[in-house]
């Protein structure tokens, strides 16, 4: 257990000041989207997720550059097992493996939630994969003074892909639908009779041939 606080102990400290500004910034984020959303919900919803995603990945960084108290020089282990054989035999290792299993466990379970191109298992493999090889390059470069493993590597990628199986059912329920339109009515045509008095003009020729003969008899 020892071991286990020397590696993570920092990150204690750090979580608790940060998840009251995540709490502060949901509501704020919440509250500009209810402006352009009619479903409160979604919008809360969506705003939850998105604080929660960047409240990990920035937990998640500050782990990877954090350098161990009293470590000198990062570890290299590409040997596949060692991690979980280790595990087996000592306490402090076994959290250890939870630890890498649950860090990228969040990010598998919520970006399905906001983005539709990661809606695959094996999409979710892939990404987590290739995050976890960036994390752990990262960490053998800065010499943070932890272990490079490749069981590290298996497990991050193993706990996205639990985390993104737990939350299939919910990766519809937070898409945000286009506001259906609805067609104008067509205004129903009106005949009007039309009540004032209308003149008829009769042409001067019309006039001419029926009256010039009552007029002028002569001209018949």
């Amino acid at each position: 257990m020892g071991e286990l606080l020397r590696a993570f102990g920092a990150m204690i400290p750090l979580t608790i000041t940060a998840i009251p500004y995540a709490l502060l910034g949901w509501p704020l984020l919440a509250a500009h989207r209810r402006r352009r959303q009619a479903d409160r919900f979604t919008a809360s919803a969506t705003a939850a997720v998105d604080i929660t995603l960047v409240l990990a990945c920035v937990l998640v960084f500050c782990l990877v550059t954090m350098p161990v108290t009293g470590a000198h020089g990062s570890r290299l282990s590409l040997e596949p097992g060692t991690d979980l054989r280790l595990a087996l035999s000592d306490s402090a290792n076994l959290w250890q493996v939870l630890g890498n299993v649950l860090i990228l466990s969040p990010l598998g379970a919520l970006l399905p939630l906001r983005t539709r191109r990661l809606r695959s298992l094996g999409r979710i493999a892939l990404g987590a994969l290739t995050v976890s090889v960036l994390v752990e390059g990262t960490q053998y470069l800065i010499q943070a003074g932890r272990v490079t493993s490749a069981d590290d590597i298996l497990l991050n990628t193993l706990g996205a892909v639990i985390g993104a199986a737990l939350s299939r059912r919910l990766w519809h329920r937070l898409d945000v639908r286009p506001p259906q339109r609805v067609p104008a009515p067509i205004p129903a045509q009106v005949r009007r009779v039309c009540s004032a008095p209308v003149r008829l003009r009769v042409p001067r020729s019309v006039w001419d041939e029926r009256y010039s003969g009552v007029v002028h008899p002569q001209r018949r």
